[in-house]
């Protein structure tokens, strides 16, 4: 006799139906401790921390992509300490300390190396067991000493990097980044397998770290009209070495104009002193590499006391070419000169820019304020413009500067470092409440003391901007907002380099994979408010679990499928579904079966209402369909193997081992089968660049086909990344839980 459904047998086979589902995905996961030695973690650090330590168990990596300023430090020490073993920081020079005393705090002990050091070919004398990498991004070019001496490093080890801002430009960044523990294979992954390693929950600064106000626009009231001249300069004469892309420098002139006045009038002095030096050159009949001209040019607008014959080796051939170059760099350095004067004559808006800054001191007053720049130039330019007003530091590369004179650097940053960080009481008269900076003190740094950051021009790279805003909008700030001011470049500037479509554009990239952290260009230049990153859906996707979870529920475990209802607006199912390679979610939410983050976001969400009536008959259909689903992609290559078929090395490897197979006499091929079959598992095994990298040596090696077959094996068992266990509710694919949303049926 069939139970009749009632609210209350339908409310408990939804209960059942999530607490399965959420079982599942989240089982293997044991949370993180609240302490960590003197520092009690915040619950959003422990869950990212258990997340990670999931995916760096599972795939030897993962990436933490957390907002800026919401104690990410402390989060990658969480998960170091759950796996264990020898602990390598790999960080900026300028974050050494700011790491030994996080270590400290945790009671945890590690190698520290810089990035600067691993581009000199530095290492540590031992292998680590797990490597946390701090600012990642930096990790993202393949062709650099840095890259490779990292790819050698963790091979081997477990891999953390900790990055707010992975992608820069482009999704390639982040496949960079993520290939060090995934190899090759991610240069094939979409964006949406690329975020699956990524943890990033844009709920994790809720309640912890300042509102953001702005960006607010800044318009000078100043015009400057010298785009066309700078437009019309002939091209420099590129150095013997350069080619001709040296020649178009147009674009970065007029970066510098959007800047500052004294930025471009710097870079114009630096182009006349390198025409001078030419023009030295082609007197003695040479024409100088880059290396040899940046030899024979003085920083400030000089010539060095070298003779050019010397400097110079190759000498020009024939009258006619040097005559021709000579012309070439009159008609420029004329036109250089030319400008020159022109902006010496005009008003400078560099006391705009000034007159603006002063503005907003005055809307936040007791405020302390950081406004960051691309050049050096406008460093100077401007604290030379508000000489004569209290409380204003100038940092950069070369030092700081009060009005005063010259102050250390450590005794400008102690004022806007949060106090628990060693900020002290000024004493009157010596307050400073207006930071003048480059970007050298947009990463890592703890500067929550300010409340208000300037962008006084837009970088080229729009991760930049996030990188600034950081430094005051972090956790445990003691202002309730952080405000942010951007001021806007020349309008025919915008005409020319569409700068703040570039930065659109680069932003939305990070916004579809990894998500960024709120609104950080001026409206109205701002992205368009929409979905959030794929990484920040997944975080998303696992607080509701979570949820479910602690409700509680949940039966034993049977063979059969559980199959609930809820009531939604939106039409559509979620299917928990368990095979050997463990558990995965299936979503309908209108376009069809489908796995993508987004779709299981909505689903996910659907189900999250009120218990309802199961349709038997619509049930059975989504069941037939997630079947047929199923067995159409059973026959799909998994994206081990593709990485396999993308890889040089890999095809090679497996080439090479039909040939030894094929060459070797009959009665050995049994002898060499199990060599054979070990050396075609390393070609579609997980490995991490930089055992790619010696694959890629070994693949070539001229051994005898026995010992070449040995040498593979060998490697395998070394370097191969072990595969995630089957899951243990595994075995033939199968639906375990359903859960069918959509508008309310007959009241049960």
């Amino acid at each position: 006799m069939a139970v009749p459904v009632t609210q209350s047998t339908a409310a408990s086979a939804l209960a059942d139906a999530r607490h399965r589902i959420a079982a599942a995905m989240l089982e293997t996961r044991d949370e993180m401790p609240r302490r960590l030695g003197d520092v009690e973690l915040r619950p959003h650090q422990r869950t990212a921390a258990t997340r990670l330590a999931s995916l760096v168990a599972a795939h030897g990596g993962a990436m933490l992509a957390e907002p800026v300023g919401v104690g990410k430090t402390y989060t990658a020490l969480a998960v170091a300490a759950r796996l264990g073993g020898r602990l390598l920081v790999v960080a900026p020079a300028a974050l050494r300390g700011m790491w030994s005393a996080a270590l400290a705090r945790c009671g945890a002990s590690a190698t520290i190396v810089s990035h600067e050091s691993l581009s000199r070919g530095a290492r540590p004398a031992t292998y680590p067991d797990v490597v946390i990498v701090d600012e990642a991004h930096r990790l993202r070019a393949q062709g650099t000493r840095r890259y490779a001496v990292l790819a050698e490093l963790c091979r081997r080890s477990k891999l953390l990097l900790v990055t707010a801002t992975p992608v820069q430009n482009r999704t390639a960044d982040l496949a960079a980044q993520l290939a060090l523990f995934l190899g090759r294979r991610a240069w094939q992954m979409t964006e949406e397998e690329l975020a699956a390693y990524v943890v990033r929950d844009s709920a994790a600064d809720v309640g912890v770290r300042p509102a953001l106000v702005g960006p607010r626009l800044v318009v000078l009231d100043a015009h400057d009209d010298c785009l066309e001249q700078i437009l019309a300069l002939p091209p420099p004469i590129p150095a013997r070495d350069e080619g001709l892309a040296a020649a178009l420098t147009s674009y970065g002139l007029i970066h510098q104009w959007t800047s500052s006045r004294g930025a471009l009038e710097r870079a114009l002095q630096r182009r006349r002193a390198r025409a001078l030096a030419l023009t030295s050159a082609l007197e003695a009949g040479r024409r100088p590499t880059r290396a040899e001209l940046s030899a024979w040019t003085h920083a400030d607008d000089a010539l060095q006391l070298a003779f050019p014959e010397i400097v110079a080796e190759e000498a020009l051939d024939g009258d006619a070419e040097v005559g021709e170059l000579r012309a070439s760099l009159e008609a420029h350095t004329s036109a250089v000169e030319g400008l020159l004067l022109h902006l010496r004559a005009s008003p400078d808006p560099d006391i705009a820019r000034a007159n603006a800054l002063r503005r907003i001191r005055a809307a936040h007053p007791g405020e302390r304020i950081i406004a960051f720049c691309h050049y050096a130039e406008t460093v100077n330019a401007l604290r030379s413009k508000l000489a004569r007003d209290a409380g204003v530091a100038a940092l950069t590369a070369h030092g700081a500067r009060v009005a005063g004179g010259r102050v250390t650097r450590d005794d400008v940053l102690k004022q806007f470092l949060a106090r628990a960080d060693g900020a002290s009481i000024e004493r009157a008269g010596e307050r400073i409440d207006l930071l003048i900076t480059t970007d050298l003190l947009s990463e890592g740094l703890n500067l929550q003391e300010a409340s208000v950051v300037v962008h006084l021009d837009l970088p080229w790279n729009p991760a930049r901007l996030d990188q600034r805003v950081g430094r005051a909008l972090r956790l445990g700030s003691r202002h309730p907002t952080v405000t942010v001011y951007t001021f806007a470049p020349p309008a025919d500037a915008e005409r020319l380099l569409r700068v703040e479509r570039r930065l659109r554009e680069k932003l939305s990239v990070a916004q579809r994979t990894i998500g960024i952290a709120g609104r950080i260009l001026p409206s109205p230049l701002a992205i368009p408010a929409g979905e959030h990153g794929m990484a920040e859906q997944a975080s998303e996707i696992e607080t509701a679990l979570r949820g479910w979870l602690q409700a509680g529920a949940g039966g034993s475990w049977t063979r059969e499928p559980i199959v609930a209802a809820v009531e939604s607006e939106l039409c559509g199912f979620l299917a928990l579904v368990c095979d050997d390679d463990g558990a995965r979610l299936l979503a309908d939410v209108g376009a069809g079966i489908d796995a993508r983050v987004a779709s299981i976001r909505r689903a996910v969400a659907a189900s999250d209402g009120q218990p309802g009536k199961v349709d038997e008959a619509r049930a059975a259909n989504v069941l037939q369909q997630l079947a047929t689903w199923r067995a159409a992609r059973a026959g799909e290559t998994t994206i081990d193997f593709q990485a396999a078929a993308s890889a040089r090395s890999r095809r090679a490897a497996l080439t090479r081992v039909a040939q030894a197979l094929e060459r070797a006499p009959r009665h050995q091929r049994s002898l060499l089968a199990p060599l054979a079959d070990a050396a075609r598992a390393v070609a579609t095994a997980p490995l991490a660049e930089g055992a790619e990298r010696i694959l890629e040596t070994l693949v070539r090696a001229e051994l005898p086909d026995e010992a070449w077959l040995r040498s593979i094996a060998t490697f395998g068992e070394l370097n191969a990344r072990e595969r995630p266990a089957p899951d243990r509710h595994g075995g033939t694919a199968r639906v375990v839980a359903l859960v069918l949303f959509g508008p309310a049926g007959p009241p049960l």
